[in-house]
């Protein structure tokens, strides 16, 4: 009698670790399958941002240095930018100033 107790308590042992290995595996199964999928979208991901790189890339290469220019087209530019770049700033200033403070005139 006392053997098949024995035998008996093993049997549970052996039966609960099982039991709690099986959910540690099957556990892991989950999450792998999620990284696998997970790891899919990003490759997506990855590959539509390297056809915008490539795009832009070949976008780019079309565009002559400033060294072979000629200086005053160059100047031009630079001035022409600088002067809507101020524009801007001072439309937007003038957006964020309140009614109150606001030019009559303007």
């Amino acid at each position: 009698m006392r053997v098949l107790v024995w035998i008996l308590v093993w049997v549970v042992i052996v039966a609960v670790s099982a039991l709690y290995l099986w959910g540690t595996v099957r556990t892991a199964w989950k999450s792998a399958r999620r990284l696998g999928t997970e790891l899919a979208d990003a490759e997506e991901r990855l590959s539509a941002v390297r056809e915008q790189v490539d795009r832009l890339g070949e976008a780019n290469e079309q565009l002559e240095l400033a060294v072979f220019a000629d200086p005053t087209t160059i100047a031009r530019e630079r001035r022409t930018t600088r002067e809507s770049l101020r524009r801007e700033s001072r439309e937007q200033r003038r957006r964020g100033l309140p009614t109150w403070a606001r030019h009559v005139d303007s």
